[in-house]
């Protein structure tokens, strides 16, 4: 695969993933391509093909063993043992994310940080907010962490270099200005604006197809 479709079928195996978590709440213990398929957007054929890339999962004409094949995607995401996040910026956006968790995920939360004296202090469910002054203490032995930044606009790159001391290797970021970081270390904008774009256009050329 080149990197392009790699980083697509990955996304396809995360949508995967929440798609067996979901039938495996519901007591469901063998999936087909097609059912995978449909709400994930693709075909049967592609879910055949993607698995297949990283073994043999499945028998012709049963289908997949839901834990199982779940067992195996979460391994190759590596998301069977996943980092704790560590979250920067605890105004609106952050408020959210930290106390209702990350939807179809396992991922927890180790850390809050923010540097308004309004915030710092209070509590987000079970973790309470501290000043981003703490960060390297509070980290510090903890370097295994995704850091999330949902800071004021303009703080973007100030909050992720305060990760980068810390030792962080990849970051998501909610604000869309631009961050520079070292190389080797992951960085990911939370995208709305490209997505919106998308499905705008979609819409214009809707009478086109």
């Amino acid at each position: 695969m080149n990197p392009a479709e790699s980083e697509t079928v990955l996304r396809r195996l995360s949508h995967y993933a929440r798609c067996l978590r979901r039938v495996i709440g519901i007591g469901q213990n063998l999936v087909t391509s097609e059912y995978l398929a449909g709400p994930c957007g693709t075909t049967a054929a592609s879910v055949r093909k993607d698995l297949s890339i990283f073994g043999e999962f499945g028998k012709r004409g049963t289908g997949y063993d839901t834990r199982e094949l779940l067992s195996a995607i979460e391994k190759v995401l590596g998301i069977h043992d996943p980092p704790h996040l560590v979250l920067v910026g605890a105004g609106r956006m952050g408020r959210i994310l930290a106390e209702d968790g990350i939807p179809g995920s396992f991922y927890s939360f180790l850390a809050v940080f923010d540097n308004d004296r309004d915030i710092v202090g209070t509590d987000l469910g079970e973790i309470r907010v501290r000043h981003t002054s703490e960060m390297k203490v509070v980290l510090t032995g903890n370097n295994r962490f995704i850091g999330i930044v949902a800071v004021t606009p303009g703080s973007a790159q100030e909050a992720s270099d305060l990760l980068l001391a810390c030792g962080c290797k990849s970051i998501l970021c909610y604000n869309m200005e631009p961050v520079s970081v070292p190389e080797g270390v992951g960085l990911r904008y939370v995208d709305m604006p490209t997505e919106l774009d998308m499905l705008c256009h979609s819409l214009s050329h809707e009478n086109d197809r």
